[in-house]
């Protein structure tokens, strides 16, 4: 893959999700010069960017002014959401920059990021989906519960939003009242933005892909195996991995590309689809997260000579991308985070060695 002058500008600097990024790039050659901006002047003194800058917040209206400005200063050719109020607010304002965003349609991240419209675009394509109903006030609970042929734990949580936000698993309608109740009460959350889901019991797994004017530059399965803060979270679930692999997943894999085909025909940019697998073990999609990459795994997607931030970079700035298969990948890596820690990345081979037994 061809290297050429990349001059990239990363969001949400000093963030874990920019300080994966930005190590990625670090790995290309020639390294790339890179800028980080934030609204959190204290999150801004840990950026690892070369060069950094206060920035109103994604959802102010001088968000997009103040890129475009940092953009001509820096002649900067690549833009790196960190996520999604900003890749929102980019998004509406596409038609403003000098350069190409490489951002998925305007339309596809507004579906994405409403995870209760996703979910009934994919079921009508008869794409793996969990069953899923609006809340449109507290007295639909028990109707939608009857709705759902067998007892047993629905998946409540809000329609928009990222890190399993007000996600809890329920088992009685009562349990879902009292949950949204709360939320609404001391959060302001309303309560026609939750939803119920049908509960999804099997593996999780995370396919991110890289896409170019419909072709498809790279595609990495991920299982994720343990959670941050799972044991003080009633779901036991959470968005941020502590361990995790890639795997081969077929199925999710396949699943994860044909909804990335369904809603759009010809797809660029980044889309980072979560699936998790029904009673019956169908992966099926929970929601995908369109024009960014995901905020705990990226250092399983820049492995090697398949790094996929590096692929993005280059495919932004119409750099060449050649690869036998899209889907191959190296052997299985695994990933291994903690708090105040820099994620490590081992083969199964590695986990073996330099590790001493204890009686």
């Amino acid at each position: 893959m061809e290297k050429r002058d990349i001059r990239a500008l990363i969001t949400g600097a000093g963030t874990g999700s920019s300080g994966n990024l930005i190590r990625a790039l670090r790995a290309m050659t020639p390294a790339p010069h890179i800028v980080g901006l934030n609204d959190d002047r204290f999150l801004l003194k840990l950026s690892l960017a070369d060069r950094n800058y206060l920035c109103p917040a994604p959802t102010s209206n001088e968000f997009v002014n103040s890129i475009l400005e940092i953009i001509g200063r820096e002649q900067i050719n690549v833009v790196m959401p960190t996520d999604d109020n900003t890749v929102k607010s980019l998004s509406g304002g596409r038609d403003r920059f000098p350069i190409e965003l490489f951002l998925p349609r305007q339309e596809t991240i507004k579906l994405c990021q409403d995870k209760y419209a996703l979910s009934v675009f994919l079921r009508r394509r008869d794409i793996p989906a969990p069953l899923t109903y609006a809340v449109r006030s507290l007295r639909d609970i028990d109707k939608i519960f009857a709705r759902f042929s067998r007892e047993g734990i629905l998946w409540c949580r809000v329609r928009h939003g990222a890190r399993a936000l007000a996600a809890i698993p329920v088992a009685t309608a009562e349990q879902a009242r009292a949950w949204i109740t709360q939320w609404r009460d001391l959060r302001g959350v309303k309560v026609s933005d939750f939803t119920l889901a049908e509960y999804l019991p099997g593996r999780h797994f995370l396919v991110q892909s890289v896409w170019r004017n419909g072709e498809l530059l790279r595609a990495q399965p991920i299982e994720i195996l343990s959670y941050f803060a799972a044991g003080n979270n009633p779901s036991g679930v959470f968005s941020l991995a502590t361990l995790a692999k890639t795997v081969t997943a077929t199925e999710a894999l396949q699943t994860a590309l044909s909804a990335v085909r369904a809603i759009e025909q010809r797809p660029s940019g980044a889309f980072s689809v979560e699936l998790k697998e029904a009673a019956d073990g169908v992966p099926s999609i929970t929601e995908i997260n369109a024009g960014r990459f995901p905020a705990g795994v990226t250092a399983l997607l820049a492995i090697g000579r398949y790094n996929m931030v590096a692929a993005f970079a280059a495919a932004a700035v119409g750099g060449p991308i050649t690869v036998a298969d899209p889907r191959d990948s190296e052997q299985e890596y695994y990933m291994v985070r903690d708090i105040d820690a820099i994620p490590g990345v081992y083969s199964a081979t590695d986990l073996l060695e330099g590790a001493g037994g204890a009686m």
